[in-house]
């Protein structure tokens, strides 16, 4: 019987699992992989995956590339080898990537060859134009247009001169303070990025909400809400909302969609199992603190590349 997408993508994907885990998953990791895998086969996400494989992996394996954006957080994407951050080891959540509608496939790409990356991964579409909707996968991974919005400029395939030649420094045993410091170090939450220091210095006291798994989910960065993962943590593991529903409330506390925000809230409260009110409501304005809380994942891509990558100059 002939191999469907599906079937190549499982097979690179098993493959990769034995490359990236030799040691063994645990019961978490193997549940994540088969909730990604179910998603990306249910929404029709398999060629874009299968694609990135191919361009980044075969094509271009001897241009220095590095992910950006939330594809770190896609553990799918860890095995395929097209991002070297482990989603696991930083507790990164694959809903942040796989909702996006397609997935946004956002590289740096060594600058001084991304002309000839583009002309390669060109040629390589329209050789599998028959097998393929070329068109969808091009905007889906090859896009350089820029989106404004709120003074972020965004692209999808950005020349770097940052990856001009690989460096390779081992990383730190703990890099947590330089991700949460890249994290929090912005206009919008500079506030916040000075509580994380004083706190970690002791001159200031995080005080504690009394809720055990809250209080777990913020130790990492001293009581602050600093990423949106946590806000997913909070979501899926006090609210118990799915996934997919998790990243939708985030999403609209993040656009200040006060209304639909009120709703979603109204819904969760109606539902409570383990909290009383008085507890939900503190759960609650913690998850709302802070509506400009940076992606973990794409924190930790940033400090995880100055390891891999010599700097040439200032970019």
């Amino acid at each position: 019987m002939e191999k469907t997408h599906t079937d190549l993508l499982k097979g690179l994907v098993g493959a990769g699992i034995k490359w990236r885990y030799s040691t063994g998953l645990d019961k978490w990791a193997k549940l994540r992989i088969l909730w990604e895998m179910g998603y990306i086969i249910n929404e029709g996400y398999v060629d874009y995956y299968l694609m990135a494989f191919w361009i980044f992996r075969q094509l271009a394996k001897d241009i220095n590339y590095w992910a950006r954006g939330a594809v770190p957080s896609s553990i799918v994407c860890y095995c395929l080898g097209i991002t070297e951050i482990d989603p696991v080891k930083y507790g990164l959540h694959s809903e942040r990537f796989v909702n996006d509608e397609p997935p946004k496939f956002q590289f740096d790409i060594e600058a001084s060859r991304i002309d000839e990356f583009k002309k390669g991964a060109d040629e390589f579409l329209q050789a599998n134009a028959g097998d393929y909707d070329i068109e969808a996968i091009k905007t889906c991974l090859l896009r350089e247009d820029v989106e404004m919005g709120k003074g972020m400029r965004k692209t999808y395939l950005t020349p770097c001169e940052s990856l001009s030649r690989k460096y390779e420094r081992p990383l730190p045993e703990n890099i947590d303070d330089e991700i949460a410091s890249y994290a929090l170090n912005f206009p919008d939450t500079k506030d916040f990025f000075d509580s994380y220091v004083r706190r970690k210095e002791g001159s200031e006291v995080w005080k504690k909400t009394g809720i055990t798994k809250l209080d777990e989910i913020l130790s990492p960065t001293y009581g602050i809400l600093a990423y949106q993962e946590q806000m997913l943590d909070i979501l899926r593991e006090i609210f118990h909302t799915r996934a997919v529903e998790a990243n939708h409330i985030r999403l609209a506390i993040q656009r200040g969609e006060t209304e639909q925000v009120d709703a979603y809230k109204a819904e969760l409260f109606a539902n409570l199992k383990d909290l009383t009110t008085e507890e939900a409501e503190r759960v609650w304005s913690v998850l709302v603190s802070n509506p400009r809380a940076f992606i973990k994942a794409a924190s930790v891509s940033q400090i995880v590349e100055k390891y891999k990558f010599k700097m040439e100059k200032p970019v």
